[in-house]
């Protein structure tokens, strides 16, 4: 009996012993595996180039994958009360994957400033050049450049340093001025274009203001809004621009009126003049007045007569 005991006695050993080795790194292993899994996920996404790689050509669908995972780890973040540090890291890389996916520039501000802690200089500038990715892979993306305007001019300036604040807002009143000069089916959007005016005005940007309230004039129906754009662009002219412009307008609309009454001011727009095909058949015609094919060259064209 004796000696079956002492048989048994390196098993009973080996047991204690893990059992004790168990328990000595149960406690580390718990703390680290019950905390959230932010910082292990982060180590896990491969960077935006390795990205585009591990895609093998499928990019959209991985950047659809990968921004659905960012609004799940960007809830969990505020149920747990941490921010998420690896979140611009995944707009980055879906940004890369699929620069013309329009989503994540647009929420790139919530993501990165609106969080749990207060957001720190590095997110507004990284929001900002999500932003401005964006809008080099979207140039015509009035959404996109409206909620970028609005940011970097009323959000940005009142959270960071003047060096930094100063160059942003001028950019955020360029990227609103533009949004004013694309066109879309959101009917408020020139309601808020209304409101860039003051901006500009504070800002000495008199060519950007004159050129968004032409376009403005150019593109919308709405006699209210065409009321007060008109008034603005003319606080903007002296005299005699008043009068040029109004010559102008007045035989925009009635060419407009005689050529093509059933389309839409955005569609004349668009189509420019419709010039006589019999009068300006021949390249000496075609360089008449009236030949135009543009409505730059239209208007350059009663510049240079004062018509």
């Amino acid at each position: 009996m004796l000696r079956r005991l002492l048989s048994a006695l390196p098993i009973v050993a080996c047991l204690v012993a893990g059992a004790a080795l168990i328990a000595a790194v149960r406690v580390p292993l718990l703390e680290r595996y019950q905390k959230s899994a932010n910082h292990e996920q982060a180590s896990l996404l491969l960077s935006p180039e390795y990205s585009v790689l591990f895609s093998l050509g499928h990019r959209e669908a991985l950047a659809d994958y990968l921004f659905g995972m960012l609004l799940v780890r960007y809830g969990l973040s505020f149920r747990d009360k941490h921010n998420d540090e690896a979140a611009y890291r995944y707009l980055d890389t879906i940004t890369t994957l699929a620069p013309r996916f329009a989503r994540p520039y647009l929420y790139a501000d919530t993501l990165l400033t609106m969080r749990p802690t207060p957001p720190q200089l590095e997110d507004y500038l990284n929001t900002r050049r999500l932003h401005e990715r964006g809008e080099q892979a979207l140039p015509t993306h009035q959404e996109l450049r409206l909620v970028a305007g609005q940011f970097a001019t009323y959000i940005v300036p009142q959270r960071i340093p003047e060096p930094y604040a100063k160059e942003i807002k001028r950019k955020g009143i360029a990227d609103l001025s533009r949004a004013c000069e694309l066109t879309s089916n959101n009917a408020n959007i020139p309601y808020g274009c209304i409101g860039v005016i003051s901006q500009l005005n504070k800002e000495g940007q008199r060519e950007a203001l004159i050129r968004m309230l032409s376009r403005t004039l150019a593109v919308n129906d709405d006699p209210e809004i065409r009321r007060i754009a008109l008034l603005h662009l003319q606080r903007q002219m002296n005299e005699r621009e008043q009068e040029r412009y109004g010559r102008r307008l007045q035989a925009l609309e009635g060419l407009w009126k005689e050529q093509m009454p059933q389309v839409s001011r955005v569609m004349v727009s668009i189509l420019g003049p419709g010039p006589d095909v019999w009068k300006c058949a021949g390249r000496a015609a075609s360089t008449t007045q009236g030949c135009e094919t543009s409505w730059r060259d239209w208007g350059e064209a009663r510049d240079r007569t004062g018509s």
